[in-house]
């Protein structure tokens, strides 16, 4: 309040005169804000943050006519536009101020050169402010707007941005209030020494408006407001005198900005880069700070326009006229090249270096030049410019280090191409978001919750972050874990234990929920099948060097692992040509699942087998799965170095000297078109797609897995799907545990769909015809409005209306017959029985009691080949012993065991259920 210099309107707004009943005084306000509900949505909802709540204690605001009838009342006397306001004089609240009093009109800025369109400068030393149009910001939108406040806001050029901007442009007084202590400067009467956020400085100012009979009405209104992030302190706005680069480049770096390739393509960083550029003003280069960059700027002390910037330190020692010798022998920083003092070729006078230091970002932008040696070996810099790739988090970069690069790589090679192509600092920018913790609020050292390197490498596994931060999409927040300040730990690392960090910092407990899924369903599956080779392997004494068995000759999901991985590894080409690696690390994901739960699961006998190693089937299997893990710990390796390296050694290695001693010294897999079946690929995929479905109605259904079912029947989108599945009826049937199935032209007879608008959507898109919608909606064919029930959007035409339907639009109603469950995706719909007759119980319990026997093998730490006798004792035998006379041979021969015997007592055994059947279970080596 102590500087405001004028007031702004809004030209087009309409505003009330209005006159308190109390007083007599006249007011003016926007009309729209007199009844305006002034923060109602903050009130209810907060200010857009979780952290950011409504302040306890503080009351719903009032509207500005109900502060005056508070008050007595009011009369509205008359309206009218802004437009007639603009021009006005009026007397400030502080126009008694020796600051106020001698203020001076400040140079209209280069943005400003029409002065025509500015408003009648201020007399100097008047007591009289003026009412200015308040304007646009460079979006277009007004600067004074209707709702919040009262529709006029106060201009202090000295105090804020934006009002600085419109002060200059239009040649308002510019009042500078505060020093660099944050305390008011001579010439502000009673202010003057006081502390700007104290509250005992704000409680002046109340005085002082209640004292001239000012003061309206005094409330907490609350309001966003920016403080440090590191200590939390409330911060003020000071203006100071800085230097700038001019930016009347802009249009140059636009279109070197139009030469690079910005990633990922939907964080749109070459438009967000090109809106900065649009609306940038001059850039700020200086920083009253004593470390930092030192920038080259000698002024005359008596006249600031006469400065010089020394391009070198050979220049600089060439027009040294004082100090040189004292700053010889140091790095051109503080305090010893303030030393050097230079004679102005203009005038002859003594120039010194200014005090500032150079932007942070003035340094970080030149970074394409200074290191690579641009001053002196040019050569060698031009094979090194501009940079493949640059990697930063996005959200300020675009106006700080992207900006700050774009802008001198531009300057820098003005005079030698005209080409932007030329110019460009870098050809490819991968930008990324913030890693916050696991509530997505964000963390620092100040509160105790930023997680220390030592911390989360020593007890999450750096193998693990690396493929949490790979596999993250970079446009979105990655929320890592969480740090337990109250929880300190050692970490036994393998220089010895630790209990604090290098910084000092105790360590602490470190979750993360993120990393626990990564262990959980990537690198322990991985190891696991890493783990089960190696085991048969060394088993079995399978040589890697043995002849192999052709390709061509192998069973066909041999083939298809080797297709699969090889497809990876496309796949990883490009994923890394591009900079698009989280595509290769979802590949590699449903690869590790592919693997471990689907070509291991359903081969694991192929390796169990008791013939000869030799034998071609068994030794296919081993040469496939060999091949596989070699070839995917080569594609692992960028990404999961220490993993990779540790199953190279073992894989290949161990076994083969002349092979590349490190993983990592290794040609990165890469193969032919011609080598990777892609329809195999693509029937398997099928396949697995159809017993995902199956499981899933299992799960619905509540019927486990080893309890065998009647039938599962299909039906596909084409015949040629439907074809493929149809060579797999086997594997379905031994995947999902059934006994039958069957292909359908389609499931009507099973199951049907009943569609239903959802009017809370289709309402604010299509209400003028949402009656007609409907009404069509049930009339039509099922298969047109399918795709709806797999996530798919619907476009249909409906009385000469186009109308686009997606999944939230339409509510699906699912009818299914009895016994029966059905569920669809990806254009396979499946309907399976759940109906359970006493030959399924009976196979059900067989399956149960293998597996509890198998448990019981583990358990008991037997080898594969062991052989045993299987004892059992339970007083409900009847149902038991129906089900083990039809099941004996398969319980044996799974089992690997000799004789199945009832007992009269069970003391030892180990109580498990077999269907609704609960019995004692002991098992016993053979012979023994």
């Amino acid at each position: 309040l102590t500087s405001n210099v004028a007031c702004m309107v809004n030209p087009d707004l309409d505003y009330v005169k209005l006159r308190a009943k109390k007083d007599d005084a006249v007011y003016y306000f926007a009309k729209d804000n007199l009844e305006y509900k002034r923060l109602e949505k903050e009130f209810k909802e907060g200010f857009g943050r979780p952290e950011w709540q409504w302040p306890e204690g503080v009351g719903k605001l009032k509207t500005i006519a109900q502060i005056f009838k508070e008050q007595g009342g009011y009369e509205v006397e008359g309206e009218l536009k802004g437009a007639e306001m603009v021009g006005w004089r009026y007397a400030g609240p502080f126009d008694e101020l020796p600051a106020q009093i001698t203020a001076e009109p400040a140079s209209p800025g280069r943005q400003s050169e029409d002065k025509a369109n500015r408003p009648e400068a201020h007399a100097t030393g008047s007591p009289e402010h003026l009412v200015i149009d308040g304007g646009r910001d460079f979006k277009g939108n007004a600067n004074v707007v209707a709702g919040e406040g009262t529709g006029i806001v106060h201009s202090a050029p000295g105090c804020g941005d934006i009002d600085h901007k419109i002060g200059v442009d239009q040649g308002l007084p510019i009042i500078a209030p505060l020093g660099e202590d944050g305390r008011y400067l001579d010439g502000f009467g009673p202010f003057t020494g006081k502390e700007a956020i104290a509250p005992e400085t704000a409680e002046m100012v109340f005085d002082s408006l209640k004292e001239k009979g000012l003061l309206v009405y005094v409330e907490t209104y609350p309001h966003i407001y920016p403080h440090c992030w590191r200590t939390g302190d409330e911060l003020v706005f000071r203006l100071v005198d800085e230097w700038f680069i001019n930016m009347d480049w802009r249009e140059e770096i636009k279109e070197v900005t139009k030469c690079i390739n910005w990633l990922p393509e939907s964080v749109q960083g070459q438009q967000r880069e090109l809106e900065w550029l649009d609306t940038m003003r001059d850039w700020m280069i200086s920083k009253k700070r004593f470390w930092g960059l030192a920038l080259p700027i000698w002024v005359n002390p008596d006249d600031p326009s006469d400065f010089e910037v020394m391009g070198s330190l050979a220049e600089l020692k060439a027009r040294a006229v004082e100090g040189w010798d004292e700053f010889e022998g140091h790095t051109p920083h503080r305090p010893w090249i303030d030393k050097v003092k230079i004679k102005s070729e203009k005038t002859g006078a003594i120039l010194e270096r200014i005090e500032d230091v150079g932007n942070p970002w003035l340094d970080a932008g030149i970074v394409p030049f200074s290191t690579m040696h641009y001053n002196h070996d040019k050569d060698s810099w031009k094979q090194w410019f501009p940079a493949d790739l640059v990697t930063e988090c996005f959200p300020g970069q675009f106006r700080n280090w992207f900006y700050s690069m774009l802008s001198l790589a531009t300057m820098m090679r003005y005079d030698e191409t005209d080409d932007p192509e030329q110019k460009k600092p870098f050809k490819n920018l991968l930008g990324h978001r913030l890693v916050m913790n696991e509530q997505g609020k964000p963390m620092h050292k100040s509160d105790g919750t930023a997680i220390w390197f030592e911390e989360a490498a020593e007890q999450l596994g750096v193998d693990t972050l690396r493929w949490l931060y790979l596999a993250q999409n970079p446009a979105s927040d990655l929320r890592f874990g969480t740090r337990h300040p109250d929880q300190p730990v050692t970490l036994q690392t393998v220089d010895g234990p630790i209990s604090e960090t290098l910084e000092g910092v105790p360590t602490c407990k470190i979750t993360s929920t993120p990393a626990d899924d990564i262990r959980r369903m990537v690198l322990i599956p991985l190891w696991n099948s890493y783990a089960f080779f190696v085991n048969y392997a060394a088993l079995d004494g399978f040589d890697p060097s043995q002849p192999e068995v052709p390709l061509e000759e192998r069973p066909e999901i041999d083939r298809w692992i080797i297709s699969r991985v090889r497809e990876v590894a496309q796949i990883g080409q490009q994923s890394f040509e591009s900079f698009n690696v989280a595509r290769f690390m979802e590949a590699a994901k449903e690869f590790i699942d592919d693997l471990s739960n689907w070509y291991i699961r359903r081969n694991r006998r192929r390796f169990w087998s008791a013939s000869s190693t030799w034998e071609p089937n068994k030794l296919a299997a081993y040469q496939t799965l060999y091949e596989v893990l070699v070839t995917f710990t080569k594609l692992l390796a960028p990404c999961i170095p220490f993993m990779a390296e540790r199953m190279y050694q073992n894989l290949v290695v161990s076994v083969d000297p002349s092979a590349p001693q490190s993983v990592h010294l290794c040609k990165y897999p890469k193969f032919e078109a011609a080598e990777i079946d892609l329809a195999l690929n693509g029937r398997t995929a099928l396949v697995q797609t159809l017993v995902r479905l199956g499981h899933r109605l299992r799960e619905t259904a509540e019927q486990r897995v080893r309890q065998p079912l009647a039938e599962l029947r299909f039906s596909c989108r084409n015949a040629a799907e439907a074809e493929a599945l149809e060579q797999y009826r086997d594997v379905i049937a031994d995947e999902l545990n059934v006994k039958s199935v069957v292909r359908a032209e389609n499931l009507d007879d099973l199951v049907s769909y009943a569609y239903k608008p959802n009017l809370k959507t289709l309402g604010p898109k299509y209400g003028k015809i949402l009656k007609v919608i409907s009404t069509a909606l049930p009339q039509l064919d099922g298969a047109i409005l399918a795709p709806l029930r797999s996530g798919e959007s619907v476009t249909l035409t409906l009385e000469g209306n186009e109308v686009t339907l997606g999944p939230d639009d339409v509510m699906v109603n699912v009818q299914q017959a009895s016994d029966w469950a059905s569920a669809d995706a990806e254009g396979i719909q499946v309907a399976l029985s759940t109906k359970l007759t006493p030959e399924l119980i009976r196979e059900g319990m067989a399956r149960d009691f293998v597996r509890h026997v198998q448990q019981a093998r583990k358990d008991a730490n037997l080898e594969e080949n062991e052989r045993i006798n299987i004892l059992w004792y339970t007083d409900q035998s009847e149902e038991l012993t129906a089900m083990l006379e039809e099941w004996k041979a398969m319980i044996l021969g799974e089992t690997r065991g000799d004789d199945i015997q009832s007992i009269s007592n069970c003391e030892e055994g180990k109580a498990v259920s077999v269907g609704p059947v609960r019995l004692e279970l002991v098992i016993q080596r053979s012979g023994s």
